[in-house]
């Protein structure tokens, strides 16, 4: 990566947009981290909120490296301002997270010393918190696994962005987020898809929960804007697509891998909205049905 130096252990990346008093609990649960304030940065990304930032400024003097970063127009969706934040960061890792979330104390310096020099990601438990609508497959043996197989350790499964990621991995492989034109749902599914087929390790922290997932009903503004909706089947197309050229272009996978990682990923997708994708074909049939008549 030639100049691009780590200045700490891990970057923590967080989109924002009027969160207010949510971030509180994110920000408090990263000033409680037992990794040394000397080892992470902070970077929050703001989506041009309308609100005052004054609650994460007044963080400024608990976090030894916070930085805000002001988005020039708001996106309404988290991709850009990640994207941002992972272009800014200084990290060995970048730690994703969700403006109304919170770790455990002991995530950051677990993760970073069980990565080590191998791991390009980590994923840790997600506490089964109210709005938690996650997987828990990936957990339930209750023990960490240092080199996860993508197929029997149900990886595949966890596509959320909630995660710690080897940022020289990201910056070889030009892993970010896709732009909202053409991946409009499910953005961190092909961001995550793209980082399991060129990892040399994944990783799964499974013996406590470390990640807490607060989701409030209403998102704030960040990837709730009006094009976020399950509507019409390109968005799909558009998504399996580039799912099947990233799982085509690992070069880690072989053919029989690649197979059946499209069946399952096929399987995932339609599963978790299969009745969402016979709606819209019958609304489509019935429009055509009309322009004909």
């Amino acid at each position: 990566m030639g100049m691009d130096h780590d200045k700490h252990k891990v970057s923590i990346v967080i989109a924002h947009y009027n969160a207010r008093n949510y971030i509180r609990k994110a920000l408090e649960s990263l000033v409680r981290q037992t990794m040394s304030q000397d080892d992470f940065e902070v970077i929050i990304v703001d989506d041009k909120s309308t609100e005052p930032l004054d609650i994460i400024q007044g963080y400024e003097c608990k976090i030894k490296h916070l930085r805000i970063i002001v988005e020039e127009q708001n996106h309404g969706y988290p991709s850009i301002p990640r994207n941002h934040g992972i272009a800014k960061a200084h990290g060995t890792f970048i730690m994703l997270m969700d403006q109304d979330d919170n770790l455990a104390d002991d995530t950051l310096l677990t993760f970073y010393e069980f990565a080590g020099n191998d791991s390009d990601v980590i994923i840790g438990k997600y506490a089964e918190g109210k709005m938690y609508n996650g997987t828990q497959v990936p957990f339930r043996s209750g023990t960490n696994i240092k080199d996860a197989n993508i197929i029997t350790d149900h990886i595949l499964s966890t596509l959320a962005p909630h995660k710690m990621y080897r940022r020289e991995m990201l910056n070889q492989y030009d892993i970010r987020f896709p732009d909202s034109s053409y991946i409009r749902v499910e953005e961190d599914q092909v961001f995550n898809m793209k980082v399991y087929s060129v990892s040399r390790k994944i990783s799964i922290l499974a013996d406590k929960d470390y990640y807490y997932w607060n989701q409030r009903r209403d998102f704030g503004n960040l990837g709730k804007s009006l094009s976020y909706t399950y509507n019409e089947l390109w968005k799909y197309l558009n998504i399996l697509s580039e799912v099947f050229n990233i799982v085509e272009a690992s070069p880690n996978w072989s053919l029989l891998q690649q197979s059946k990682l499209k069946a399952m990923y096929i399987g995932r997708l339609f599963n978790s909205s299969y009745t969402n994708v016979i709606e819209i074909i019958e609304l489509q049939k019935n429009e055509q049905e009309r322009d004909l008549n």
